[in-house]
C-alpha cells in the first residue's frame, strides 16, 4: 500500500473514532463492456442527504478495494453542484467507494494530465479544448474575413498532457507550424465553411445552414482535471425561412475521444426546427459508417501522411436519421426547441495504436454508444 493511502486510511480511522461522518456508495456497470476512465457524477444534493455538514471543496473519495484516495473535481453549473471522480469497471462489476471529509493537512490527489479549455485571442479569437486523448477548436470572430462556421476542428494528439497553449505559443514566438507533427501532434484537419468533425446546424431544403458569423461570446463554466465545460453564443442568423440563434455548451471528460455537445436554439417562427449533426466529406475518402444513431468517417490527414476518424453519436432517446447531403454525412432530426439537443462528437488519429484502423474506430463508437445508453448505477449505502 502506498504511503499516501496508509496516511489516508489512518486519518479515516481517526475521524471515525471522533464520530466524523462518512458514507459508502456502490457503482455498478450494467453492461458487458470494459469501462475505462468512467466518470462518476454525484449530485451534491444527494451527498447532503447523507453528509449534511460536508462542504463540497473538502470532500474526499476513497476506493475501498485499493484503499487509494482518488482525484476528484467539484463542478458548479446552473446553480447546481456536482462531485466528479473516475474509475475503471470490468463487465458487470460493482465497486465501492467511501465519501467523507478530507483529513486536515492532506492535499487532494492531483495530476498533470488534465482537461483544459480556453479562449485563444492570439489565434484569431478561436476557442480550444482538450483532454489527454484529443484536442479541438472552433473559429472565432477575428477569422470571419476567411472562414465563418460553427463547425469543429479536430487536432491529433500523441501525448497525454495539454498541448494547445504550447502549439499556439510556439507558432507565435518561433513560427513553428502546428499543422505538422513535431512529436506531440497537431492540426491535420481542414474545416472550411462546413460542420467539420461533428458540428450541428439547421438543415433546411437539403442544405446545412451555418451561422452568418462566428461565435459572438464565450464563457468557461468549469476547467478541471476531470471535466472542462464552456459555452459559445451565436447571434441570430437566417436559416431558410427561420431566424435562429444558438448557445452551444460543450464539455469534455478525461480519457474520452468524445465531447458532449448541448445546443439550445431560439426561433420565434416555429417550435420545431429541422437540424443536422454531421461530418464534412472529402474527395480523398469514401470510407463512411452508419449504425443506429451513430455515424463515422475515415479520411487521410491533411498536411501529413496518416488518417483521422470522425464520429457523431446520439443517445437512444433521439429520433435521428442518417443522410448524405450537401457534402456531409449527417444525422438529421426534427427538433422541438423547448429543450436542448444533446449529442456527442469526437475524433481519433491513427498514430495512436488504439485507432490505427477504421474498424477500431467503429468498435470504439459502438462501445461508447452502449455506455451512453446504459449508464452506470450509483447506490448510496445507509
Amino acid at each position: 500500500m502506498k504511503k499516501q493511502a496508509v496516511v489516508f486510511c489512518l486519518a479515516v480511522l481517526g475521524a471515525a473514532c471522533q464520530g466524523q461522518q462518512e458514507v459508502q456508495i456502490t457503482v455498478s456497470n450494467p453492461t458487458e463492456v470494459h469501462r475505462r476512465q468512467e466518470t462518476i457524477q454525484l449530485d451534491w444534493m444527494d451527498v447532503q442527504k447523507h453528509l449534511p455538514n460536508l462542504g463540497a471543496e473538502e470532500a474526499a473519495v476513497l476506493d475501498v478495494q485499493t484503499h487509494q484516495p482518488l482525484m476528484a473535481q467539484v463542478l458548479k453549473i446552473d446553480g447546481r453542484t456536482a462531485l466528479l471522480f473516475q474509475t475503471t469497471l470490468e463487465p458487470g462489476q460493482k465497486k465501492q467507494f467511501i465519501l467523507q471529509k478530507r483529513p486536515e493537512g492532506m492535499e487532494p490527489p492531483a495530476s498533470p494530465i488534465t482537461t483544459y479549455c480556453r479562449f485563444i485571442p492570439e489565434r484569431k479569437d478561436d476557442f480550444g479544448w482538450e483532454n489527454d486523448k484529443v484536442a479541438f477548436r472552433v473559429y472565432g470572430p477575428a477569422l470571419e474575413d476567411e472562414t465563418i462556421t460553427s463547425g469543429i476542428d479536430a487536432w491529433g494528439k500523441c501525448v497525454p498532457y495539454p498541448v494547445i497553449d504550447k502549439f499556439i505559443r510556439d507558432y507565435n514566438e518561433k513560427q513553428i507550424p502546428y499543422h505538422y507533427d513535431h512529436g506531440e501532434g497537431g492540426d491535420f484537419y481542414k474545416v472550411g465553411n462546413t460542420l467539420g468533425c461533428g458540428g450541428l446546424a439547421p438543415f433546411v431544403d437539403g442544405k446545412v445552414c451555418l451561422p452568418s458569423h462566428n461565435f459572438a461570446a464565450w464563457k468557461i463554466l468549469g476547467n478541471g482535471p476531470i471535466r472542462s465545460v464552456f459555452e459559445l453564443t451565436y447571434r441570430p442568423w437566417q436559416a431558410g425561412p427561420y431566424t435562429v440563434s444558438e448557445v452551444k455548451r460543450i464539455s469534455i471528460d478525461l480519457g474520452s475521444q468524445m465531447s458532449r455537445i448541448e445546443c439550445t436554439y431560439t426561433c420565434s417562427q416555429t417550435d420545431t426546427l429541422p437540424l443536422a449533426a454531421g461530418i464534412v466529406l472529402r474527395e480523398t475518402s469514401r470510407q463512411t459508417w452508419t449504425a443506429p444513431q451513430s455515424i463515422a468517417y475515415w479520411l487521410p490527414t491533411d498536411f501529413i501522411k496518416g488518417f483521422m476518424g470522425c464520429g457523431v453519436v446520439f443517445g437512444a432517446e433521439w429520433d435521428v436519421k442518417p443522410l448524405e447531403a450537401d457534402g456531409h454525412l449527417l444525422l438529421t432530426l426534427q427538433h422541438k426547441i423547448d429543450k436542448p439537443v444533446v449529442y456527442y462528437a469526437g475524433s481519433c488519429w491513427d498514430k495512436n495504436e488504439e485507432f490505427n484502423t477504421f474498424e477500431k474506430w467503429q468498435q470504439y463508437l459502438k462501445i461508447f454508444k452502449q455506455q451512453l445508453d446504459h449508464p452506470v448505477a450509483v447506490e448510496w449505502q445507509p
